[in-house]
């Protein structure tokens, strides 16, 4: 008969942040599975019979592995025996295995545990309620960094997981960025590092006490990668206390310019110009942002229903890619492609817009090694040499 297991939180550091009711079901216990050894609760109740999980980590090469084989055993323990399983702080706070035992066993008790968090706002002089980010250090990833709140970086053990989380990091910040790293944050003091991002993994003081504090962004400039700064940014061009230009254009007036832009973008890949492709990227984008600042200046639409079209066509689309359909050369992908166009219901209409296509790449093939001036080019135009 499956017992129960009760997960109980050691607190951030010492026994003396141990709460009374904890200290006792430590007590009651023949055994205390713990997920690490490595914690100052676990140094000082040497009367207790301890087995942790530490060899577990040295078997895997990612941390999620490491979870759910602690969690796999620990429910195999619960055959026959109540189990008593602790983690450093609050089990509910940065606690993958605590999450994993919720998800699979029907009788999971909490218990106890002091977070980090209070002696980690202290440390680092900030006020929760401006807002703050909490993340995994072992399982970080780019697209979930906010870089306008604050951000706190859980677990982070050792310098290989210090420099993933570098290189994750410096993809939205600064590489100057200062950071802190915390560790043993207790009774309002802690013992901190403060330094650039870009050697935030040089120090050996790491270990699974620390975590990383990533200040907030606060200078403009500094956003100027970021896409909301950017709709922000094009927002107040087309308000009416923006640009004169910008905000009396319209879809129909600024009908030229995607042409435009799109020929100058052209001209840039003819060149094999890093930046001049960059640079022209920006402004076919400029043109995609200021139809949708118009649209959510009109009350139509904005960019996030533009972005949320775009991305569901893609994965509609590619059912090869996002789905089950098996896609082996390229007349499988036209069939799959033809076969969701039909799904969507669209009235086919004549593509005149490939034709346009054909003839201008033609006119600009044709011309563009000529070096002709506007009105050489015109003459040449009107000449209406050119088949396709």
């Amino acid at each position: 008969m499956a017992q129960q297991i009760i997960v109980v939180g050691l607190g951030n550091y010492s026994i003396d942040e141990l709460p009374m009711g904890v200290y006792r079901k430590l007590q009651s216990a023949d055994t205390v599975y713990a997920r690490t050894l490595e914690h100052p609760v676990i140094k000082e109740l040497t009367d207790l019979k301890w087995q942790g999980f530490d060899s577990v980590y040295e078997k895997h090469a990612d941390f999620i592995t490491v979870y759910e084989e602690i969690v796999d055993t620990l429910i195999k323990k619960a055959d026959t025996e109540d189990v008593i399983y602790a983690v450093p702080g609050d089990p509910m706070v940065a606690e993958t295995t605590t999450q994993l035992l919720i998800e699979r066993y029907p009788d999971v008790k909490i218990l106890g545990g002091k977070s980090f968090l209070d002696d980690m706002f202290r440390a680092v002089n900030i006020d929760p309620n401006d807002g703050f980010t909490l993340l995994d250090g072992t399982n970080l990833e780019d697209t979930t960094l906010n870089v306008r709140t604050n951000t706190i970086i859980t677990q982070v053990y050792d310098q290989l997981v210090a420099s993933d989380i570098k290189v994750t990091l410096m993809e939205r910040y600064p590489d100057e960025h200062p950071v802190k790293l915390v560790s043993n944050a207790r009774l309002g003091v802690a013992d901190l590092i403060t330094c650039p991002l870009y050697e935030m993994d040089h120090h050996a003081e790491l270990s699974n006490l620390t975590s990383l504090f990533v200040p907030k962004i606060s200078e403009q400039q500094q956003m100027y990668n970021d896409f909301q700064y950017l709709e922000q940014t094009i927002d107040t061009l087309v308000s009416e206390d923006g640009c004169p230009w910008d905000k009396v254009q319209t879809h129909e007036t600024l009908k030229r310019y995607i042409i435009e832009e799109s020929f100058e973008l052209i001209e840039a890949i003819d060149e094999e110009d890093i930046d001049h492709i960059i640079e022209e990227l920006g402004d076919v984008l400029l043109q995609v942002m200021l139809h949708a600042s118009i649209g959510k200046k009109e009350g139509y639409f904005d960019v996030r229903e533009v972005v949320q079209e775009l991305t569901s066509k893609m994965i509609r689309r590619h059912p090869h890619v996002f789905g089950n359909k098996e896609a082996k050369n390229i007349e499988d992908l036209n069939q799959i492609w033809q076969s969701e166009k039909l799904k969507e219901g669209k009235v086919k209409l004549e593509k005149l817009e490939k034709i346009f296509a054909d003839y201008f790449l033609k006119l600009y093939d044709k011309t563009k090694l000529e070096g002709l001036s506007e009105d050489e080019l015109k003459e040449f135009i009107n000449k209406g040499d050119l088949t396709i």
